[in-house]
């Protein structure tokens, strides 16, 4: 999600809506008095906008108040360290719902507005706890637990009840992990490709309450479909409409990370033979890139999925610090790599993308090179 900090800071002040409006319709509302929806923006071309956007819209006519509550984090692509560290904040805003929509237009994005039917008692206790929420000090930016499809799900368990809401079956996706769930939504493979590079830790436990694997805008949408509150449909087909109309949509990538990955590779084996330097050095690159950029996190950053990694065994930069001894450690550490890719491929939900596999055997094939290398210079 993209922050608005820059353009929202009259919107930092909480609104305290009911104030404004006469004590009447306060004590003898209509049901029309709130109207609440949920409201999502459809994917965007960047990583961080891949998966779209979930808020929660508040109108009260009869106070001409409009606004969107939404989680928003300070700009990522401004502070991409303090991102990578998890020093990056967030915070609930209330957005007037014109320049939230507006937000969306220059980027092509469509928005769509779900309203949602509740009792008026139930949207007054949400406005209430919303205003309350846009008071609250920043937070340190969690994707996994804050994220905006989660928190929209969770506003509304505590406005209407946890016991007072039934949800429908759960389908059989969600039998899987959040991992799979996500990645499976994302339609531009580098996209794709990059959140499973650091994205690689808890976030793929099964064994969680199904209302925490909801983390996509379009899920939350499925679900309050299926769910009904006091024994009434929360959400019905009649009730959406359009904000804004999406101009265009992700493209899938021309050259994509797995077809460079088999480049890569079939180099690699090219060198078996050649043994050159340079085209060893050029293929290793990439691979150390990815294990040095994964051993960062896990040792220094505060971000939700990092505190351990995968990826971390078959591209671990550590034994290249040895270099003197390669000849004793790059055949054991090309073994390792072997075996990693066949774990992987046996382990029953996906640990990683398949363009990780592809490149762990590019580790392996760079160290067998190397090791053969070495040994011929021995014999001469």
């Amino acid at each position: 999600m993209k922050a608005l900090f820059r353009l929202l800071l009259p919107a930092l002040l909480p609104l305290y809506a009911f104030a404004q409006v006469d004590t009447a319709a306060i004590l003898h509302p209509a049901e029309d008095f709130v109207t609440v929806s949920v409201c999502v923006a459809s994917p965007g071309e960047e990583m961080y906008s891949s998966l779209g956007h979930a808020c929660l819209r508040l109108q009260c006519p009869s106070a001409d108040l409009d606004y969107v509550y939404s989680y928003e984090s300070e700009d990522a692509t401004q502070k991409v360290l303090d991102f990578f560290a998890g020093k990056l904040k967030m915070l609930v805003l209330a957005i007037p719902t014109k320049m939230y929509v507006g937000h969306y237009a220059p980027e092509g994005r469509g928005v769509e507005e779900y309203t949602l039917n509740l009792p008026v008692r139930v949207k007054q206790r949400l406005w209430q706890q919303m205003d309350k929420r846009i008071a609250y000090a920043p937070v340190p930016y969690d994707y996994l637990n804050r994220g905006c499809a989660l928190s929209v799900l969770r506003w509304l368990e505590e406005a209407i009840g946890k016991d007072s809401i039934e949800y429908a079956p759960w389908p059989e996706k969600y039998g899987r992990s959040r991992a799979e769930i996500v990645y499976d939504s994302i339609v531009n493979e580098w996209s794709c490709f990059s959140l499973a590079t650091f994205v690689a830790g808890e976030v793929h436990k099964i064994n969680i309450d199904n209302t925490r694997k909801v983390l996509l805008p379009t899920e939350l949408i499925e679900v309050l479909q299926g769910a009904k509150a006091f024994g009434k449909p929360i959400l019905t087909e009649g009730n959406h409409r359009s904000l804004l109309t999406a101009r265009r949509s992700p493209q899938h990538a021309k050259v994509t990370p797995i077809m460079v990955a088999f480049v890569i590779l079939f180099l690699s084996l090219l060198n078996l033979r050649l043994h050159n330097v340079w085209l060893r050095w050029a293929m290793l690159v990439p691979c150390l890139l990815i294990g040095t950029f994964v051993l960062c996190l896990v040792l220094f950053s505060a971000l939700p999925c990092t505190q351990w990694s995968v990826l971390v065994v078959p591209f671990c930069p550590l034994p290249f610090i040895f270099w003197k001894w390669r000849r004793w450690w790059t055949l054991p550490f090309a073994l390792v790599c072997v075996a990693w890719i066949v774990g992987i491929m046996l382990y029953p939900h996906r640990l990683a993308d398949g363009t990780h596999l592809v490149l762990a055997a590019v580790m392996a094939l760079c160290n067998i090179e190397i090791f053969m290398s070495k040994y011929k210079r021995k014999q001469i």
